[in-house]
């Protein structure tokens, strides 16, 4: 049997989830999951950044599955996986474009985190987006090996600045990981700093609070 392997565009629903400030909001957050979470749970791990003029978007992966008797959403597999990057940085490009429809942001500061798997889509969406980050946090993962680097460099060149962050005890991926990952942004001659701390793979309030703030 002679088998096509063919592509349709359609109509997709995603969900995500905010905070509610209740004043001049001066700072914008996406936080971006990892694997086997939902974006409900993830943001409650911000709260420590919530106050009147703070807002945090939670986008959620436009796959779910059951996961350990929970349920959890991912944002691409490895199969066809160059259109499922393109549809969830179109899909967080629209999600930028509703935000600033129903929020006036202006003039505030507009941050990108991604924490493990969630760090592959937000430099992938840093990247490719039409919007612009004044600062693109990575938390606890590598660095996707095919990244578009030039792009990268010139995106850091727009006033935009890059963090690498890993706890010290990551036992999820081992610091060797994040030492070569280190390694290929400077061969590629790509502008970050990079801090740790004394945990595992989690989000480190501390941390994150001091590179936001």
């Amino acid at each position: 049997m002679k088998i096509n392997e063919e592509h349709l565009s359609v109509r997709k629903t995603a969900r995500y989830h905010t905070n509610s400030p209740t004043s001049k909001i001066t700072s914008v957050n996406f936080v971006i999951h990892g694997y086997a979470t939902l974006a409900k749970n993830f943001i409650t791990e911000f709260n420590f950044l919530e106050n009147d003029n703070t807002l945090i978007i939670a986008p959620e992966g436009l796959s779910k599955f059951y996961f350990r008797n929970n349920i959890g959403a991912s944002w691409m597999t490895i199969e066809d996986r160059s259109n499922e990057i393109e549809d969830y940085i179109a899909y967080l490009d629209d999600l930028f474009k509703k935000i600033r429809s129903e929020y006036d942001i202006s003039g505030a500061k507009v941050n990108l985190l991604g924490f493990s798997q969630g760090v592959h889509t937000a430099a992938r969406w840093f990247i490719g987006s039409e919007y612009k980050f004044d600062k693109l946090v990575l938390c606890s993962s590598d660095f996707p090996k095919d990244a578009n680097f030039e792009r990268l460099k010139l995106r850091l060149k727009d006033n935009s600045k890059m963090f690498f962050i890993y706890g010290t005890n990551d036992k999820i991926i081992e610091n060797s990981a994040f030492e070569n990952a280190m390694k290929m942004l400077r061969e590629n001659e790509i502008k970050f700093s990079h801090t740790t701390f004394k945990g595992g793979h989690n989000i480190d309030a501390g941390t994150v609070k001091m590179i936001l703030e």
